[in-house]
């Protein structure tokens, strides 16, 4: 384990004194398209309304589920408790 160790800090430092010695990177751009931009914000806010909208809609679903359950459970234990 110890040998494995080793042998990656000493491959990083390696690693670091050629990232060091390399020229640097050039910039990028400065000028983007704006189309581009528009639709990834289009998709991106629509991808994120419509996540909330399904999250808030099976909420309330699962909301009203229980509460029909507990209608049908309330009136099962009435009916029982009446007969007896």
């Amino acid at each position: 384990m110890t040998r494995i160790l080793s042998a990656l800090l000493l491959g990083f430092a390696q690693f670091s004194v050629y990232a060091a010695e390399s020229a640097p990177p050039e910039p990028p751009q400065g000028d983007s398209n704006i189309v581009g931009t528009i639709v990834f914000l289009v998709l991106f806010v629509g991808s994120c309304v419509g996540f909330a909208w399904m999250v808030w809609k099976n909420d309330k679903k699962q909301k009203a589920q229980k509460a029909q359950e507990a209608t049908k459970s309330a009136a099962k234990d009435t009916g029982h408790r009446h007969a007896t």
